[in-house]
């Protein structure tokens, strides 16, 4: 079972406040359900993106300033591709990724807001 959370969940964005809240929600889930599952041999791992380039993300990647703010806390200065992301899950789901359970993985190009906190 796999999960898509946000890294703005870690820890929660106060101008996203329900968003976040059912973000933070799925990595509390996965904690709660991985234990239980893995007897059933069912893994349970949730994946935490960065800023995506997607149409969700819209307004954040067409304001110049915005875009401009968010690259200083990118290691490799630019927003991520959603195949970015696909790839990670696919990993997760593969049998090389046998022994994660219950851990949720940011995919950030280094977003530093996730060690502040």
């Amino acid at each position: 079972i796999g999960y898509c959370g946000r890294v703005l969940s870690l820890p929660p964005h106060q101008a996203l406040g329900p968003y976040s809240v059912s973000k933070t929600a799925l990595l509390g889930l996965t904690r709660a359900l991985a234990p239980e599952l893995a007897q059933s041999h069912i893994r349970v791992n949730c994946v935490a993106p960065g800023v995506i380039k997607t149409p969700f993300s819209q307004a954040l990647w067409q304001d110049e300033d915005v875009v401009d703010e968010f690259k200083k806390q990118l290691s490799i200065k630019r927003f991520g591709k959603p195949e970015e992301i696909g790839g990670v899950i696919a990993f997760l789901c593969s049998r090389d990724a046998s022994y994660i359970i219950g851990e949720t993985i940011t995919v950030t190009g280094g977003m530093s807001c996730r060690l502040r906190g």
